[in-house]
């Protein structure tokens, strides 16, 4: 029987989206609340004090905010967490470089968790690593808590839902097309994207892991489903009538929608497909704006790719460690997304849209809250353990609370 002292730990808060995931619980929540008791853990003391002094700006209770020191490198401070707390805020990346331990902490101790993570590779080696050891002490570990891959995999569900309701059957393909956003650039996704390429460089059997759609399906599940590839270039939608090109965040989103839909049974149908674009609106304007995400993307890629353009793009454009947009950046953010399902000739649209920065301000409620979810909606929540997405593993819940937070799902 665990001795549970916290309800809620944050781990990783010196980081920048760590700091700012506090931040939301000391102003939506408040560090004295009844609803639950939470801690900060990091590494640092010192860094973790100086949060304390910043949050206590906020709140003056944030003065006594619980502390825990621990490491990523090091199991048996992890485990001084996950032994004493019912769920753990994983904001410490990339997490293939610092995340799997805490991982097999949560797994072992019987600790609910959730993380910002897109990283294919890693959500692979947890599900192969520490799903069947989650399952046996019933606890859930849920990765792509943030803008990848939410509004993505709650999206899908919301619009199935309303299928089922309004069809009898749920939607046989949806596509997600990104409308619009605005944000600072996201370092923690870039480095993410460094560190994927270098992993797959020093494990050469994994070189099909990103090409594979099924990616993060159950071991021998529809490995060969009608899905294929991401878009690859600038192509007219004529369902839509918009241009399209491909989306950065579609490698990771659509394969968490792949693994809800097996994980739920195959809810959506083993002949769902499922895609991602981001879109612009008809004629040459929108053309030529999708040539310029297109060159964007390919110069992106190549980029990380060499030495010297890898220094000259983390020295000029991306944000240092521990950095990122100004707070009113953040808070002048926006995200648009468009999901459209189709059955024969039948449509169904779901509008998701956010009132702030999607990569840091917007994930910092996503995230925030799909942990509050596990921890105050437990009778609520889908009745299933393992290594899961936010579709299957705390399902429509999430909904209402983020829409109290700006967040909004909608049917129409």
């Amino acid at each position: 029987m665990k001795n549970i002292k916290y309800d809620l730990v944050v781990f990783g808060a010196t980081g920048f989206t760590g700091r700012l995931v506090a931040e939301y619980l000391v102003q939506e929540y408040g560090v004295k609340n009844e609803k639950f008791i939470w801690a900060i853990a990091g590494r640092d003391n010192k860094k973790l004090e100086d949060i304390k002094i910043y949050l206590s700006e906020i709140d003056s209770e944030s003065k006594n905010l619980p502390i825990i020191i621990a490491d990523s490198y090091d199991r048996n401070s992890l485990d001084g967490i996950t032994s004493i707390s019912r769920v753990v805020i994983s904001t410490v990346g990339p997490y293939l470089k610092y995340g799997k331990l805490l991982v097999e902490s949560c797994a072992s101790n019987g600790t609910d968790y959730c993380d910002l993570t897109g990283e294919v590779p890693f959500i692979r080696e947890s599900i192969d690593s520490y799903d069947a050891l989650a399952k046996k002490n019933n606890c859930r570990i849920i990765h792509s808590c943030g803008f990848d891959s939410v509004p993505s995999d709650i999206g899908v569900l919301v619009l199935q839902q309303e299928a089922e309701s309004k069809f009898g059957k749920p939607c046989d393909q949806i596509k997600f097309y990104a409308r619009g956003m605005k944000g600072g650039p996201s370092g923690g996704t870039i480095e993410s994207m460094i560190n994927i390429s270098a992993y797959i460089s020093s494990r050469p059997e994994l070189s099909g892991l990103l090409g594979n759609p099924y990616a993060l399906n159950p071991d021998g599940q529809l490995l060969d489903g009608p899905d294929g590839s991401s878009l690859r270039s600038v192509k007219w939608d004529e369902k839509l009538n918009l241009w399209t090109c491909p989306f950065i965040m579609s490698g990771i989103n659509t394969r968490v929608v792949r693994r809800s839909n097996a994980l739920t049974g195959y809810s959506y149908g083993k002949d769902f497909k499922y895609s991602e674009v981001y879109s612009f609106n008809k004629g040459l304007l929108g053309f030529m704006k999708s040539i310029s995400m297109l060159i964007g993307m390919a110069s992106l890629k190549v980029a990380i790719s060499f030495r010297l353009s890898l220094w000259l793009l983390r020295k000029l454009f991306l944000p240092a460690p521990g950095q990122g947009p100004s707070k009113e950046n953040r808070e002048s953010g926006y995200f648009k997304v468009l999901l459209v399902g189709f059955l024969d000739e039948k449509k169904l649209n779901c509008i998701v849209t956010g009132n702030r920065d999607p990569g840091y301000a917007g994930t910092a409620k996503m995230l925030s809250e799909s942990a509050l979810s596990l921890l105050l909606e437990k009778e609520s929540i889908p009745d299933i353990s393992g290594v899961l997405t936010p579709a299957s593993g705390i399902g429509d819940v999430i909904v209402s609370r983020l829409k109290d937070k700006g967040i909004v799902f909608k049917i129409k």
